[in-house]
């Protein structure tokens, strides 16, 4: 038996823990050759709150366990813990290890969990899942066909998904050709399983929003929903936009509304023309709630993506940032550069605890992403919460692993829904597997998702919407790579419409 300290939270400006605790209230493992195992402490013993009990030589520790030790959290204190993902465990392993937890107060709490990444639709019942009642989403205006939405955004969370419980796939399954080129491409990768179905009366959906046909969630479908609304940011935090009593009161201001699908829903009114547009959406869309709040002028955006378990700690994947293009307007594009993790970290986890705070007082846990905008004077104003697996997580987990691997600092991810490969799926296979090839440890292109295109007759005009990104060390080298094989597609994006959030 070894006893050594653990990497102890940074306490600044919160609570402090208290100097002792009993040894019930610790997780310990007992870890041999073959299996590691959680047993009982000994009952009636006491020890430092800095300590932590392994029954291992401790070399042994990161070889054995399914995770870097960082990222247990051995106390509830209710300070704010934050420790960096290790690499080691994935978007359903997270989930179950949540489930374990909760299980200590609860032992016959055992659901058979399907992840559910893909998001439902309150405009068209034509896709997989549809909120027409209760949980509506303001995805307007409907698309003209719903295949992708099963496709690209749940295979790019797939991707990143672990082994710990099966991914929802309508199709069954990933494209052609997908999984063996996240095995070529993302290091450390681990394979997932999928079902094509979730039972309602069986399952359990760890879902991306509350879906209305399914009796069982792991968080209550209510607080879900409430969460994901625009109108609950300022019940979380001061540090946002001001609300204001309509748009007339003051202008330019922002409309929003409150359950919105993506960018949809989202318009600024500088004067009345702008309000005739929004007042004709509302009646086009069914007049779905809004909020109205004060216009920020922009000079940062940024988003950060996290994991809150049950306990309160938190395990931080990374931040990402559009920046402007020349025009003025902002990119699409998800930045990725680890020398400035720290720093984007440190700016966004003022607004993250407030908002880890909420949730975990409605009891909500799992994934989160918060979006960010800073002006020119640096103040922070919170404006977007998405209690879900959120679009560039997967991509800066893929830039980690990529770094852990080849060094690689900096990333370029693109996934609009506009965006394609010309060509089909096999070519964009053969050519993104031709060029990690001959760049090999300098550069390397990973598909997180893709679907080649079908018209709503099944005739397929030759293209692949994809969802990319080029990793290296050299920003506008990975932005020239990504544009030979992502582009807009102006003139039929209209006509197939993935809706894909």
């Amino acid at each position: 038996m070894t006893i050594e300290e653990s990497d102890a939270p940074d306490r600044a400006n919160h609570l402090r823990s208290p100097s002792v605790s009993a040894l019930d209230e610790f997780t310990v493992y007992e870890i041999g050759d073959d299996v590691t195992k959680e047993v009982d402490p000994v009952e009636e013993k006491v020890l430092p709150m800095s300590t932590l009990v392994v029954v291992a030589e401790t070399s042994q520790v990161k070889e054995h366990l399914d995770q870097n030790i960082d990222e247990f959290d051995f106390h509830e204190d209710g300070t704010f813990k934050v420790s960096n993902w290790s690499g080691k465990r994935f978007y359903s392993d997270y989930i179950k290890a949540g489930i374990e937890y909760k299980k200590k107060t609860n032992p016959d709490y055992d659901p058979k969990v399907v992840m559910l990444f893909e998001s439902p639709s309150s405009s068209t019942n034509q896709s997989s899942f549809h909120n027409a009642g209760k949980f509506r989403f303001h995805d307007w205006p409907p698309p003209k066909q719903t295949k992708s939405k099963g496709i690209l955004g749940p295979n790019r969370y797939a991707s990143m998904n672990g082994p710990s419980y099966p991914v929802f796939l309508k199709d069954g399954g990933p494209p052609e050709g997908l999984m063996n080129h996240w095995k070529e491409a993302i290091p450390g990768f681990v394979e997932p399983s999928f079902v094509p179905k979730i039972d309602t009366e069986e399952d359990t959906a760890y879902a991306y929003l509350p879906v209305e046909q399914l009796k069982h969630h792991i968080n209550d479908p209510d607080t879900h929903y409430h969460l994901a609304g625009k109108d609950a940011i300022h019940l979380m935090t001061q540090k946002t936009t001001k609300i204001l009593p309509d748009t007339r009161h003051k202008r330019p201001c922002v409309v929003k509304t409150t359950h919105s699908m993506g960018s949809k829903g989202i318009f600024i009114i500088n004067d009345d023309e702008d309000e005739k547009e929004f007042q004709q959406f509302l009646v086009d869309s069914g007049n779905p709630n809004y909020v109205v709040v004060d216009f920020v002028d922009i000079a940062r955006n940024i988003a950060c993506h996290f994991f809150m378990h049950p306990n309160g700690s938190i395990v931080w994947f990374g931040s990402n940032e559009n920046h402007r293009e020349p025009d003025g307007k902002f990119s699409s594009d998800s930045f990725l550069m680890m020398e400035h993790q720290d720093t984007l970290k440190e700016m966004q986890l003022p607004f993250v605890e407030e908002v880890v705070r909420y949730c975990r007082g409605m009891g909500f846990w799992g994934f989160c992403g918060v979006d960010v905008l800073f002006n020119s004077s640096g103040e922070g104003y919170l404006v977007d919460i998405n209690p879900r697996v959120t679009g560039s997580c997967p991509a800066l987990m893929a830039l980690s692993q990529l770094q852990r691997a080849h060094g690689f600092t900096v990333g370029l991810f693109r996934r609009s829904g506009s965006i394609n490969f010309f060509g089909t799926s096999k070519q964009l296979m053969s050519k993104v597997s031709k060029y990690n090839k001959e760049n090999a440890g300098k550069s390397s292109v990973i598909i997180h998702s893709m679907w080649e295109v079908e018209d709503v007759d099944g005739t397929k005009p030759g293209f692949t919407k994809v969802n990319i990104g080029v990793y290296g060390n050299d920003l506008a080298e990975c932005k020239a790579v990504l544009n030979t094989y992502a582009k807009p597609l102006k003139s039929q994006a209209d006509e197939i419409d993935d809706f894909e959030s």
